[in-house]
């Protein structure tokens, strides 16, 4: 399982991954995509709700990535913090395709590991996430299913930090009220 402690470096702002990047290590590249694929799958799922558009997806944002860091100079890439970085990314490639697409479907989740209970509640709440608003449903989805801090919520979708705490609460309001909404012809039988 993984930590959630961060490396030394990362306490004082600099990602050693980044510098990796800045010294031209041929590794660098792949330990990016190992370091974040998972979490910006999962993110991209959360937003896009659709298997294959979702590894689209972030297939998509590597290469956007990939050709941003090319460009980059030594110590722009040096004080990168490429985790809200990468977000932004994924953020901004999952907008185009809901775009193009319109309308987000509440599709069939793999929730692993979770009772048939927990299993319904989960998709429950994931239903009811895709009824927020686009801001407040990626501001919930950033904070609660990507643990992110509010500092890295407003580095990934560039709203100052105030901005993304109210949109978190407001949000979780609506998400509550949507909740309980949602039992409608669920009765016994």
């Amino acid at each position: 399982m993984k930590t959630r402690a961060r490396p030394q470096e990362w306490a004082t702002g600099l990602d050693p991954l980044a510098a990796r990047l800045a010294d031209g290590d041929p590794l660098a590249p792949k330990a990016l995509v190992e370091r974040h694929y998972r979490e910006l799958y999962r993110y991209a799922f959360s937003v896009l709700r659709e298997e294959l558009s979702d590894e689209d997806a972030v297939q998509d944002a590597f290469e956007r990535a990939f050709s941003a860091l090319g460009r980059y100079s030594e110590e722009r890439l040096r004080a990168m913090r490429l985790r809200p970085w990468m977000y932004r990314i994924t953020l901004n490639v999952a907008r185009n395709r809901l775009r193009q697409r319109r309308e987000v479907p509440v599709e069939d989740l793999c929730v692993e590991a979770a009772s048939d209970e927990d299993r319904e509640s989960i998709m429950d709440t994931l239903a009811a996430l895709g009824g927020l608003p686009e801001r407040q449903r990626v501001a919930v989805t950033l904070r609660y299913l990507q643990d992110m801090p509010y500092a890295e919520i407003s580095s990934v979708t560039g709203w100052p930090e105030g901005t993304a705490k109210t949109l978190v609460r407001r949000g979780l309001m609506r998400l509550r009220s949507l909740m309980v909404e949602e039992p409608k012809g669920g009765g016994q039988g």
